[in-house]
């Protein structure tokens, strides 16, 4: 039977936060054992057409990877794309979780992106259920739904924009009236500028996706809960808190450290208390998190020592050219969505410039200790770097992996882009990098670039091929080339 999912697409993409990697560096850090990511297993539930899952199941070959979603249309979709890149371990299934569904088996990761808010309470239990089924004893389950208190305010203008829209049921129309009344209530705001919680709404509601905006907003049920009540509703089919996927989203962040202080005070080793108080304060409208069986022992906070399995990695950038290592000189490093660190400790400068350095590559922990403590020895102790690490990694400058990166930094003579990126490149401009992100390449030329970037082409012969096609003088030619494979590594999609 077709859903509203096959009248109107939901547009898919990878979902980096979901990641394998990403649920076991956490689930690492917390004192557990999670599956090698090589042969790990899989289950996404809602998998839509099965672009968060597919670049997953290319990655891992050894991997066992299932999807199940209502939308025939979709999973179609999927199993086409599948078909196309000659994909043997993943399966995408069209099946409701209502029904009864054969034994799925063990995994040691299982997935619910944008699920669980927006189904009825039966399918919220089922979905659960599942989860704590087929998850493996030291497996990790990520859930991402609507939070209170922010929710509230979604659901103000969710009211305003379905009273507006009356009876209107296409998606034009319904997208159009959306927007109009909120729009209307905006221009009889003075005096909200361009920051707050009312103009960020507003801002996401006018730039989100049509079909997002359709089933997200505007869909038949909208269920935002809070965090205490989702960990008591996951408790009653056996599983607990881990994380979130973020855990930069854990973190105080700008609340005013005498609120801090007194949350602490209250909450005590009550990490979800704390949390719960945390989400108060920022108003919170959005969770991911991770789950796991209730009889595994968790501390109340990740163990710094196990920093040491992992690998990092940072975007960031540092507002010097060449940061000073010298004690007692400050140096910052910013990286993105406002997150930045300042520091005149030159240990903590030394790691700092050698994973920006070595960006999008990640560095493991014994190799990151003996670099750093070459460049300056002052203070450079295993403990110390975990400590760095960890510090970082809350502040969300940095990212901790469990295991090394799929991707390269520098250009090599005969550069290589991912078979999967060279795949997407050749039949549209949505391609996903090894970091499970996306990117698009509007131009053409571009996408053909990375269609030929297969390890046989050197810059003379991608010059050649490309040189008809962009019409430029030989030295402009060569610089261009030499642009775009830099921010193709950048984004990491070279492999070699």
């Amino acid at each position: 039977m077709p859903t509203i999912y096959d009248e109107v697409l939901y547009p898919n993409a990878p979902f980096a936060q979901t990641h394998p990697d990403r649920l076991a560096t956490l689930a690492i850090l917390f004192g557990m054992d999670p599956a090698p990511l090589p042969r790990c297993r899989v289950l996404e539930l809602g998998c839509g057409d099965g672009e968060n899952l597919i670049p997953m199941a290319f990655q891992y070959p050894a991997g066992e990877f299932l999807g199940i979603d209502a939308a025939g249309l979709a999973v179609h979709a999927g199993n086409q794309e599948i078909a196309t890149l000659g994909l043997t371990n993943i399966r995408l299934q069209h099946a409701d979780i209502m029904d009864a569904l054969p034994e799925l088996g063990t995994f040691d990761y299982v997935i619910a992106h944008g699920f669980y808010s927006w189904v009825p309470e039966p399918v919220r239990d089922k979905l659960l259920a599942i989860m704590q089924a087929s998850l493996a004893p030291q497996g990790v389950a990520f859930v991402s739904y609507n939070a209170l208190p922010g929710g509230r305010l979604r659901q103000m203008f969710r009211e305003m924009m379905l009273f507006h829209l009356g009876g209107a049921k296409d998606l034009d129309p319904r997208i159009h009236g959306a927007r109009e009344i909120v729009q209307w209530f905006m221009a009889c705001q003075t005096g909200l500028g361009e920051s707050g919680l009312f103009p960020s709404q507003v801002k996401s509601i006018m730039e989100r996706q049509p079909a997002c905006l359709y089933h997200d907003d505007l869909g038949e049920i909208y269920h935002p809960v809070y965090f205490q009540e989702f960990l008591a509703h996951a408790g009653r089919f056996g599983l607990q808190f881990l994380s979130e996927a973020s855990y930069h989203d854990m973190q105080p962040g700008n609340l005013p450290a005498a609120v801090v202080a007194q949350v602490d005070r209250m909450a005590g080793a009550n990490r979800i208390l704390r949390d719960q108080y945390f989400d108060f304060m920022k108003c919170r409208m959005f969770r991911q998190t991770l789950l796991c069986h209730q009889d595994v022992a968790l501390p109340d906070a990740p163990v710094a020592e196990r920093v040491r399995l992992l690998y990092a990695c940072s975007a960031a950038i540092p507002v010097s050219a060449r940061p000073d290592l010298r004690p007692g000189i400050a140096e910052e490093f910013r990286g993105g969505h406002g997150c930045g660190v300042t520091t005149a400790h030159p240990f903590s400068k030394a790691v700092m410039q050698l994973l920006c350095d070595a960006w999008p590559e990640t560095l493991h922990f014994p190799g990151l200790l003996a670099s750093a403590t070459q460049l300056t020895s002052e203070d450079a102790t295993a403990a110390g770097l975990a400590n760095i690490l960890l510090s970082t990694y809350a502040a969300g400058v940095i990212e901790l992996h469990a295991e090394p990166a799929h991707c390269v930094a520098q250009v090599s003579h005969f550069p290589v882009a991912s078979g999967l990126a060279r795949s997407q490149a050749r039949r549209g401009r949505l391609m996903t990098t090894t970091r499970h992100t996306t990117i698009e390449a509007r131009d053409e030329k571009v996408r053909l670039l990375i269609g030929l970037l297969d390890g046989t082409h050197d810059f003379a012969a991608l010059a050649r091929e490309l040189g008809p096609v962009l019409q430029l003088p030989e030295a402009d030619l060569a610089k261009g080339i030499q642009a775009h494979l830099e921010l193709l590594a950048n984004a990491g999609v070279l492999v070699g």
